[in-house]
């Protein structure tokens, strides 16, 4: 794998990182449209959701030659999601999207415009936003139809205690036009303490000497979300949220629990473990084969388990997405390869990709990956950036880091977050999340580059 990432590519630039609306074109042999409509000798590969909020596919083909995709136009069971109904202290939505559209056979969808009206009109056989082989590098127009000017809507107004605060704190669900938010749909919320988390506009009290702005600040709009495997003290009337090194309170989010559907720490490349990461994905288990290590090492059970979950419907012509996260925990330096080995995990549940997405030095995002220092920003709590956060005496965090990820085209993409401790339930890992943005350009997986994993910010 790289040094620096497990797999893109291209780098993306900070500036990327504040507007990643792809306005540009290119010839993949796709359409940009996100229904499932082909004509001519073309495949068809739709997204369907079926009563688990996960994606199918299906098409049914004409004697004409017309392939028309008989999916995408089922919506989800409001409130569901694979993880079946929401439970006490979850909070989930009312509706699924229809992640199909009227279909006319011709090429066009009615979701983001017709090809003809942004990039000209086509001629000869038409191609799904899949990008489907058969067609590509017939000269077809891929229009990456992401929201160029995403709007921010997570202003700090205090302490909200709901889902939509939480995705809106990750630059998520917002109001506005098509160009302007990116929707999720079946939000889902699990954590039993309601101090386990925290919508905030700082953490900690240090100061950038180079730019005079404080360290852990949100990457996009006025707030980010951070969540703990034990209890935070509420922020201040701005949202500054600071802590006093370990003080014994302890989470009373659930303990010796299983990771939340669809997660599975099971190997699922082809080959399973020992097999080839990232390669011919099984589509239920972890395709990157890297979490069975560190889950059996923890004891195989979450304690103080916190998690989320939401769906977005994947722009046409996109083919990625990414997120900001920063990692700490308490177990650093002390129990670094032991039982006690706190995770967080980011989980897709994609066509293209199933599994974690999350990782440090090639390891998940876990106590033992905060200990090779040497290809990565991290931090010891010794270093001045961990002053006033919980961590400023024993304990460890890495800096600012993107996690990237690969998308279909027009799917219905889940994602899942979940952080926990392992092998006891006293000494804490806490994670900031910001910045979900797609990235039109994205990669197919492939044994050389499986698309997933992160880039210093």
């Amino acid at each position: 794998m790289n040094t620096y990432r497990l797999g893109r590519l291209a780098t993306i630039s900070l500036a990327s990182l504040l507007f990643v609306g792809c306005d540009d074109s290119t010839t993949t042999g796709s359409d940009g449209n996100s229904g499932g409509s082909t004509t001519g000798d073309t495949e068809s590969s739709g997204s369907n959701t079926d009563p688990t909020g996960n994606p199918t596919a299906g098409s049914d083909s004409n004697s004409d030659g017309t392939t028309t995709s008989d999916s995408g136009d089922t919506d989800s069971a409001g409130g569901s999601s694979s993880s079946g109904d929401p439970t006490e202290g979850t909070t989930g939505g009312s509706t699924g999207p229809d992640t199909g559209n009227d279909e006319s056979g011709d090429g066009s969808s009615t979701t983001g415009g017709d090809a003809s009206s942004s990039g000209g009109e086509e001629t000869g056989m038409a191609s799904d936003s899949d990008s489907d082989s058969d067609s590509a590098g017939e000269g077809k127009i891929d229009i990456c139809e992401a929201p160029g000017d995403l709007t921010p809507c997570d202003d700090y107004v205090g302490f909200a205690g709901d889902a939509t605060a939480v995705m809106n704190a990750m630059g998520l669900g917002c109001e506005g036009g098509p160009n302007e938010v990116i929707p999720v749909f079946n939000p889902i919320f699990q954590s039993n303490d309601a101090t386990s988390w925290r919508i905030i506009t700082q953490y900690g009290t240090h100061i950038d000497d180079m730019d005079g702005l404080p360290t852990w600040r949100p990457r996009e709009g006025d707030s980010m979300l951070i969540l703990s495997t034990g209890q935070l003290p509420a922020p201040d009337v701005d949202g500054v949220l600071v802590e006093a090194t370990f003080d014994g309170d302890v989470s009373t989010n659930p303990d010796n629990s299983q990771l939340p559907a669809p997660m599975s720490p099971l190997p699922g490349s082809a080959g399973g473990a020992g097999g080839t990461p990232f390669v011919n994905c099984d589509l239920v288990n972890d395709c990157s084969d890297s979490l069975i290590d560190q889950w059996n090492l923890g004891g195989g059970d979450a304690n103080d388990l916190l998690w989320f979950q939401f769906e977005t419907v994947v722009p046409g012509g996109t083919y990625g997405f990414s997120f900001d996260f920063a990692y700490f925990s308490e177990e650093f330096p002390t129990y670094v390869d032991t039982s006690f080995n706190d995770m967080f995990l980011a989980w897709s549940n994609s066509e293209s990709y199933t599994g974690n997405l999350c990782f440090v030095n090639d390891e998940p995002c876990t106590v033992t990956a905060l200990a090779n220092p040497d290809d990565y920003p991290e931090y010891h709590g010794s270093d001045p950036v961990m002053e006033g956060t919980q961590f400023d005496f024993n304990g460890g965090a890495t800096g600012w880091f993107q996690a990237n990820g690969t998308a279909v085209p027009g799917e219905l993409l889940q994602l899942t977050f979940a952080v926990f401790d392992m092998g006891d339930q006293i000494l804490d890992t806490s994670v900031l999340l910001d910045n979900f943005r797609w990235d039109c350009e994205g990669c197919t997986p492939s044994e050389v580059d499986p698309c997933i994993g992160i880039d210093p910010v």
